[in-house]
């Protein structure tokens, strides 16, 4: 079980051909591909094929934000976090669906914006294409496909920078194992309705890269995370073991207990219920997790000895640690790992 990628684009390899249709969406929007946004919505977890390995285990939590806006994040890491958001904005002269992709890699913030360009349906599957905002397709594009109540999530970029022909970065194929985790935002925000979340309109000029939507400092952002409303911080301070103080930890968010008082491990939980899951080097003693929805959570750590993802023999772990989360707040927590593993 590994929820980690190096990526700032998300890609797929899926072969997909089926009549196109201009729209998939509700009979009565006038927005293209306005359906997406509903469709989203869920705790989609599967496997992850990318260019930098295949992960066996990997999930995004989209849940709504706002009434136009769905929201997940990954996070690797101290200074290392990929977000992806799509929302409705207004842009070249409409409402339309857009995308964010982008946030920390080491110490290089990116942002980048795409704009949804085709819709297909055949009946069985529907399908839907975000490009690059400046630069189209040809500069780099995200899919979705939806078929058999399975989610592709795909996405590509050109390889040299010059607008040549895009190359697969990751391929996510899964289910939505838990769509009631979104239920409460679905319900306090009415989502979705046919509002902008942001106006966009000539936000892309005097651009690092001519050819894309590209921004690398957040101050330049025309969407910064200080516009992302519901989504809250949480700092969890960690107090280790003597045993593991020079170990790096594996930190899990999950909507259910992991790891019981007596060390033992919910095995149904940990495949299901982790929406997140973090490394914490050695000299770390504090971690905030951010861009997280409102909700009640565990958070256990431990030490994963034999690198297998899991908490197992001989680990030192943490019981896990309730917190309730609320919107917009930034919030701390302390747990302890000292807990041996049976």
């Amino acid at each position: 079980m590994r929820y980690t990628i190096l990526l700032v684009l998300l890609t797929s390899i899926i072969n997909f051909s089926c009549k196109k249709q201009d729209n998939i969406e509700n009979p009565s929007s006038n927005i293209k591909g306005y359906q997406l946004l509903t469709d989203l919505t869920g705790h989609w977890v599967g496997n992850n094929e990318t260019a930098f390995g295949n992960y066996d285990w990997f999930a995004f939590d989209f849940r709504p934000i706002s009434a136009s806006q769905v929201h997940s994040i990954y996070e690797g890491g101290s200074n290392q976090n990929i977000i992806t958001s799509v929302f409705i904005a207004d842009f070249e002269g409409e409402k339309q669906i857009m995308a964010r992709n982008g946030g920390w890699l080491g110490n290089q913030y990116r942002a980048t914006y795409f704009v949804l360009d085709m819709t297909e349906n055949d009946g069985n599957a529907k399908y839907y294409r975000l490009v690059d905002a400046v630069g189209k397709e040809k500069r780099a594009y995200m899919e979705f496909r939806f078929e058999n109540d399975t989610l592709y999530f795909d996405a590509y970029k050109d390889h040299s920078g010059a607008l040549d022909e895009p190359v697969h970065h990751m391929g996510f194929k899964g289910v939505n194992l838990n769509p009631d985790f979104a239920q409460k935002a679905i319900e306090q925000f009415d989502f979705p309705q046919e509002v902008s979340e942001v106006n966009l309109e000539n936000k892309f000029v005097n651009l690092i890269d001519s050819d894309s939507a590209l921004f690398l400092e957040e101050s330049a952002d025309p969407f910064p995370k200080s516009q992302h409303g519901y989504l809250s911080d949480l700092t969890i301070n960690i107090t280790k073991d003597e045993s593991i103080l020079n170990d790096q930890l594996l930190l899990y968010l999950s909507t259910e207990s992991l790891i019981d008082e007596n060390g033992q491990v919910n095995f149904e939980n940990l495949n299901t219920k982790v929406v997140r899951t973090i490394d914490v080097q050695a000299d770390e003693s504090f971690y905030t997790t951010t861009y997280l929805h409102p909700d009640s959570y565990f958070v256990t750590a431990f030490t994963d000895k034999d690198n297998n993802f899991y908490p197992s023999t001989g680990d030192i772990g943490s019981i896990s640690q309730a917190i309730e989360v609320t919107a917009e707040q930034f919030i701390e927590m302390d747990i302890q790992v000292a807990q041996l593993i049976p």
